[in-house]
């Protein structure tokens, strides 16, 4: 018996692998539909031929609401003339859309919410009341690491424990990793890279929006200590946000222009973390932390803050360290100290972050870990 399979996603945006992978293989069994409240089609999205049919309902952002009715009948209309059976609502702004919809529905599907960031923070008594609103409708709800399970259970309101599930995120570790192509990391490539002061240097890398939640002026404050004893290390940070001019006054402030370099927004990360020797995460949050598993799959021990999903992927001290992210002076000293670390020993170190990441954050064991829920609650209808 065939069941149908809908992913209401908020917005389409290109490509999203961790989408890709929730995918159910056996399409005979599963038919999925994905649905795009926003955003057009680009013909490079790769869903659109893993599966059944992919919808883009192009609405502006005022419609982007469970609050517009207009909305929720489109979604529920979708529901009907398709046979829903089960409806994914991805990420937490279309749970309540979904919930609405499946309630004006004739179609009763069972419902489940992913939610695939930070679940603790603020949260205001409006947005947690719409919570319990919502989530009580929910056959599951998920989250990417066992970290924002608890979390989520811990601040809402009358949430049954049995309700929530951790489903890891995972990643084909394949096209980080130096095998690929050995000849990848050189002299030459590093300096091109990243500019000839750099070139020789022990390189500290680090991935993101540069924001207040990624703690980066405390990270450059710790780099500043380091150096101070530590003249032959560089810092490199990629990404774009909107306290990039004031970071790049602090470091001018600071004198370390020739120390850290600002790349901006990059598509080619797997050939920058393969010519890295150290990845840096200090965020004060992190849902799961996915550039920190593509770093330990690159083979790069990891320095990372103590919390969030960040202290379940990178486990204990043998893939790295982890800090305090808001102790600036012992960041610093962790930042001294791996630099003084051997190349053999970081090579040992980044070896055990691959390995764990091949075991515990594959791709195929997130697939399968989905496969297994979609089969429980279908099973059940």
């Amino acid at each position: 018996m065939s069941h149908t399979l809908l992913q209401l996603v908020k917005s389409y945006k290109g490509s999203y692998p961790l989408l890709d992978a929730m995918v159910p293989d056996q399409r005979q069994q599963i038919r999925t539909i994905v649905c795009y409240l926003s955003g057009k089609p680009d013909g490079q999205n790769p869903l659109d031929t893993l599966v059944e049919r992919t919808v883009y309902l192009e609405l502006d952002k005022k419609r982007l609401n469970w609050t517009q009715a207009s909305t929720l009948r489109a979604v529920a209309k979708l529901i009907d003339e398709e046979g829903v059976d089960l409806l994914a609502c991805q990420f937490r702004r279309t749970i309540p859309i979904g919930v609405g919809a499946a309630a004006l529905a004739r179609r009763k599907p069972r419902i489940i919410g992913v939610l695939h960031g930070i679940v603790n923070g603020r949260i205001s008594p409006s947005r947690r009341l719409l919570n319990w609103l919502s989530f009580q409708r929910l056959d599951k709800l998920v989250c990417v690491s066992k970290t924002c399970a608890e979390d989520l259970i811990a601040m809402s309101w009358k949430l049954d424990p049995n309700q929530v599930l951790a489903i890891q995120n995972g990643i084909d570790p394949e096209p980080f990793s130096k095998r690929q192509n050995p000849a990848t990391s050189t002299p030459a490539r590093r300096e091109s890279l990243f500019g000839a002061q750099l070139a020789g240097k022990r390189l500290f890398g680090t991935i993101g929006r540069l924001a207040e939640v990624k703690n980066y002026r405390r990270l450059i404050e710790a780099f500043a200590i380091a150096c101070q004893s530590e003249s032959n290390i560089a810092l490199v940070i990629i990404g774009t946000g909107p306290l990039e001019q004031e970071l790049k006054d602090q470091v001018k402030a600071l004198g370390l222009e020739q120390q850290i370099v600002f790349l901006g927004y990059r598509k080619d990360i797997a050939t920058l973390l393969q010519n890295l020797d150290v990845f840096v995460l200090t965020s004060l949050r992190e849902g799961f932390g996915l550039a920190l598993v593509e770093a330990m799959a690159s083979g790069l021990p990891a320095l990372a803050s103590n919390r969030g999903g960040m202290k379940e992927v990178l486990g204990d001290s043998s893939c790295g360290w982890l800090i305090e992210p808001e102790d600036t002076r012992s960041i610093g000293e962790v930042i001294t100290l791996i630099a003084r670390q051997t190349p053999e020993q970081l090579s040992a170190i980044g070896n055990n972050a691959r390995q764990r990441v091949v075991e515990k954050f594959h791709v195929e064991r997130m697939a399968n870990d989905y496969e297994r829920l979609y089969s429980e609650l279908l099973g059940k209808r």
